[in-house]
């Protein structure tokens, strides 16, 4: 018998012995007895190539075993290496299959206005922007040296899931209309100043926040629909007595509010930095988090009413110190730079309901920091 593609209510659904086409099988575990909702899963091309030499990368399909739904995927080419990324929900404990195959004529997948976006944004001073469909944030680039120097963190509150970044420098630019309120769909309501702002990270030496100037490159690594990449680089200043580099990659998923920051320091004059990645703290608020391998900051919005929250995560393994020191909340640890520095940060806003209180932005926290510290495990079946 042979396959058959029926297209109903624009859903593909696969009927007839769809075995008959070259595909592989492969199932993901959660180790948890936490809900994952949109959980990544990231499969190495090279472990796809071994079970099916002549699938390329453009052309494969992903379906969920049990109903033979297509899903959204994302093709990644980092760093010499070929991966192939798409999501799915996990009930606590659950094991869910999935098959790879050469997508059919006439095949398409899942659309959604929710996707992850990431920009220059050079019509606005040299921004780097960056989001999904849970929040927004930018970084200051040279051309804002004359009012912040910082490598600090902008995050914006969003309520819609589609991209806004591009919307609200536009309708700035060519309407005058202020993007630090909301219009109905979010805005930019944190002031980071000279500070590590919501979530960034820099050299701490003797009690003090080393920032480094604002950054000089940048590079896209991927854009979207599922993972955004990008890099940015720092030219070398001067933290107490050493002189540091350095080079941002930061990557951030659809459906999570943090953000992953992987930070590569050089340094000629030793091999161990003392660092922190914080938050900065305000006159507004004291409420304030802190467990061994996370922070996080509950302070009322600028220029308009309601509350933002800030959340700053390391995984298992790294040797973090909660403290407040120098106007932040932080972790500090001291590190050998031959290895990155890897933690997340990111940030809520409580017109967000899944967040409208500061318990609920710490209990986000801890389940990410579950997940974090509980990958799901990847079986290939036979």
């Amino acid at each position: 018998m042979k396959s058959k593609v029926f297209l109903t209510a624009g859903l593909i659904v696969f009927a007839g012995a769809c075995r008959a086409q070259s595909e592989i099988r492969v199932a993901v575990v959660n180790p948890t007895q936490i809900l994952r909702v949109q959980e990544s899963i990231e499969l190495d091309w090279a472990d796809i190539q071994k079970r099916l030499a002549d699938l390329k990368p453009d052309e494969t399909a992903v379906l969920d075993a049990s109903t033979r739904q297509p899903l959204r995927t994302q093709v990644l080419q980092i760093d010499g290496r070929t991966t192939l990324l798409f999501q799915t929900d996990l009930q606590p404990g659950q094991k869910k299959e999935f098959i790879l195959l050469k997508r059919p004529e006439g095949m398409t997948e899942p659309d959604s206005p929710a996707r992850t976006y990431c920009r220059f944004i050079p019509e606005r001073k040299d921004d780097f922007g960056w989001e999904n469909d849970k929040a927004a944030y930018r970084m200051y680039g040279p051309a804002l040296e004359y009012e912040t120097i910082t490598n600090g963190i902008d995050a914006w509150g969003k309520c819609v899931p589609y991209p806004v970044i591009d919307k609200f420098i536009r309708d700035y630019n060519e309407k005058q209309i202020p993007y630090h309120y909301d219009h109905g769909e979010g805005g930019d309501f944190y002031k980071v100043g000279n500070t590590l702002g919501c979530g960034g990270l820099a050299p701490f030496v003797d009690g003090k926040v080393c920032l480094p100037r604002n950054f000089v490159q940048w590079k896209i690594l991927a854009n979207g629909p599922l993972r955004s990449v990008f890099e940015l680089t720092y030219r070398p200043w001067q933290a107490g007595p050493y002189t540091v580099s350095e080079v941002k990659r930061i990557s951030i998923d659809l459906g999570s509010n943090l953000s992953r920051i992987e930070c590569t320091y050089s340094c000629s004059q030793t091999d161990t930095l003392p660092l922190a990645a914080g938050i900065v703290l305000r006159e507004t608020s004291q409420q304030t988090w802190k467990v061994p391998q996370g922070i996080a900051y509950w302070l009322p919005t600028d220029f308009i009413s309601g509350h933002m929250g800030c959340g700053v995560v390391f995984g298992a393994g790294w040797a973090v110190e909660p403290t407040e020191a120098d106007g932040h909340l932080l972790l500090t640890l001291s590190h050998k730079i031959a290895k990155p520095v890897v933690y997340y940060a990111g940030s809520c806003w409580d017109k967000n309901e899944q967040f409208n209180t500061f318990e609920k932005w710490q209990q986000y926290l801890k389940t990410f920091k579950q997940r974090l510290d509980n990958p799901v495990a990847v079986e290939w079946l036979p």
